[in-house]
């Protein structure tokens, strides 16, 4: 009974962030950078994805704190500060949505313990941006 109350408990927000380097550059490829931290612990991740456009970039962070912590906690708030991506994938329809939206309206239609919301100020963006630089150390970053 002591698990399963333990369990019931674990309810937690996580901010995802992305960064693109040279997001101005007309000529890929770009660098692009993905993270979450989990509030209340030190618990923070990041990686390097495949993302040209903001957009995909932000929701391929989503995507990466959905796929590591979903039943790990029993509910999970995602903050993301890209905030009509968080519209986007929260409304009931969208016209003409990326293939990106649609993977990420489609997990958060599977794991309706997840929830969506938008940001202002993001503290995973400062792990991201350590992160950032030290995979880039001695590149030109934008």
């Amino acid at each position: 009974m002591k698990g399963l109350l333990d369990w019931l408990s674990r309810s937690k927000k996580v901010y995802v962030d992305a960064k693109i380097l040279n997001i101005h550059d007309p000529t890929p490829p770009r660098a692009a950078f993905v993270g979450y931290l989990v509030e209340g612990t030190d618990e923070h991740h990041e990686k390097s994805v495949e993302a040209t456009e903001t957009d995909d970039a932000e929701i391929e962070a989503i995507l990466f704190a959905m796929e590591d912590l979903v039943g790990k906690f029993r509910r999970l708030v995602v903050v993301c500060n890209h905030e009509s991506v968080v519209s986007e994938a929260n409304r009931k329809s969208v016209k003409n949505p990326s293939p990106m939206l649609v993977k990420l309206r489609a997990m958060r239609d599977k794991n309706p313990s997840v929830r969506l919301e938008p940001l202002k100020t993001n503290p995973e963006h400062r792990f991201l941006t350590e992160y950032v630089n030290r995979v880039t150390e001695g590149t030109e970053r934008g």
